[in-house]
């Protein structure tokens, strides 16, 4: 059974280690493992999945309850299965644990199980061991199957080890799957990120607020509520950039979108829509004084000085807003310049300020 090194309280299984490993993988691991007490007649299967830091975790126990209890959830570093496996002897694939060895230390298994070996010279000794290793095409070390307590109280014979060596590459092969399909998941949530969020701020970009609101324009009539579209302008940008450089312009541009992201609802899009722009999509709204006050709240939150570098930076916003009536047909492009039209207004009544679109502004 794995080797003796009890996780502390910020190794164990609540810490989360195991928490990354894909239910459908300790389903199928637990599926093996039973195979391999049922099939192969140990009395114990355990799989040991190696953690990103080296360690193993014990994923998967079947057989013996006792050993259920005391390995599920146990964590060993890989210096330490490293030198079980070192003073082990090698049967193919693979690695016998034998108490007669002079290297043996029964300190070092995490459970012996408390029966009497039988009386032969091929008797399973409670203090042995047997392990396979899992590794994947390249090498790399997934983890460790143990089995332990065979049916017979006697070492596995050869048809039994060459099983147990198919079971183990089994085993290896649903860990790499799971492994590279986790990557590749990952891959995608990474590159849907970097689609659809500016890199400078963490908002979203272009790309989201138009799925956005291609989405809001795609839902039925009767269920589309009233929605409002905030075009933000800062006014002063340009001159902190000439003034101070483009890492100061960044500086302001990632606290006002942190900023605008503090004051709107939690179910609102905010987007950098280019340069010194941004767009807040507000969405389900109960009526048009909801929206008035997130708009009047980012005017206000922005006009506050961002710290940079012991300097005091000061921009204000144009805000224009937009609004989409609940029931009706929703057309972005005519929202955006809509809202654009509303923040041209404050723009030219001397900025910092807030307007809201009105027919007769289109001109």
């Amino acid at each position: 059974m794995p080797p003796s090194q009890r996780p502390s309280d910020s190794e164990g299984p609540a810490a989360g280690a195991d928490a990354t490993i894909p239910d459908d993988l300790v389903s199928m691991l637990d599926q093996l493992a039973q195979t391999i007490v049922e099939a192969l007649r140990f009395g114990v299967a355990a799989v040991n999945i190696a953690r990103p830091d080296g360690s193993l975790q014990v994923v998967s126990v079947a057989g013996h309850p006792d050993a259920r209890r005391t390995l599920l959830g146990h964590v060993d570093t890989a210096e330490t299965w490293g030198r079980v496996l070192s003073r082990s002897e090698p049967w193919g694939r693979l690695r016998f644990a034998d108490h007669r060895n002079e290297g043996a230390d029964a300190a070092t298994l995490s459970w012996v199980p408390e029966v009497e070996p039988v009386d032969a010279d091929d008797a399973w000794h409670p203090e042995d061991a047997l392990f396979a290793p899992l590794v994947s095409a390249d090498g790399t070390r997934l983890g460790i199957l143990s089995v332990d307590l065979p049916h017979d109280g006697r070492r596995p014979d050869e048809a039994s080890r060459r099983a147990l060596e198919a079971f183990a590459m089994a085993t290896a092969l649903a860990i790499e799957h799971s492994t590279l399909r986790s990557r590749a998941e990952a891959s995608e949530r990474i590159s849907h990120e970097l689609a659809t969020h500016d890199p400078l701020t963490g908002v979203g970009n272009r790309s989201k607020m138009i799925r956005r609101l291609e989405h809001a324009a795609s839902a039925r009539p009767d269920q589309r509520k009233l929605s409002a579209l905030v075009f933000i302008d800062l006014d002063g940008f340009k001159a902190i950039n000439d003034a101070h450089a483009h890492a100061a312009g960044d500086r302001v541009l990632q606290e006002v979108a942190r900023r605008i992201e503090s004051v709107v609802r939690p179910h609102d899009t905010v987007v950098r829509w280019g340069g010194d722009e941004f767009l807040v999509l507000l969405e389900q709204l109960d009526d048009e004084a909801t929206g008035r006050r997130v708009a009047e709240r980012i005017t206000a939150v922005v006009a506050e000085p961002v710290l940079h570098s012991g300097r005091r930076l000061h921009v204000t916003a144009s805000v224009g807003l937009a609004f989409a009536a609940a029931g009706l047909e929703l057309d972005p492009d005519a929202l955006v310049r809509r809202a654009d039209t509303a923040m041209y207004q404050v723009k030219n009544a001397g900025r910092n300020g807030c307007a809201v679109y009105v027919p007769t502004l289109a001109g």
